[in-house]
């Protein structure tokens, strides 16, 4: 995620909830080993990956982009 995208959400939830700030939550997921999860990456251009190895999903993103 870029950190305009971020700033850009953040700005919007804050304006949502009427505030000059909003409260932004983070959680951080685990996936078990041997699950059957699917991931799924949104490039800008709306192109679509889907996988279910994060690295191996993350290696196709860095190829499509370069």
């Amino acid at each position: 995620m870029r950190y305009t995208t971020l700033c850009t959400w953040v700005e919007k939830e804050a304006k949502t909830a009427g505030q000059a700030e909003a409260v932004v939550r983070f959680a951080e997921v685990a996936v078990p080993a041997g699950a059957s999860a699917s991931l799924e990456v949104r490039l800008p251009d709306g192109t679509l990956l889907r996988g279910g190895d994060a690295l191996e999903l993350a290696a196709l993103v860095r190829a499509v982009r370069s």
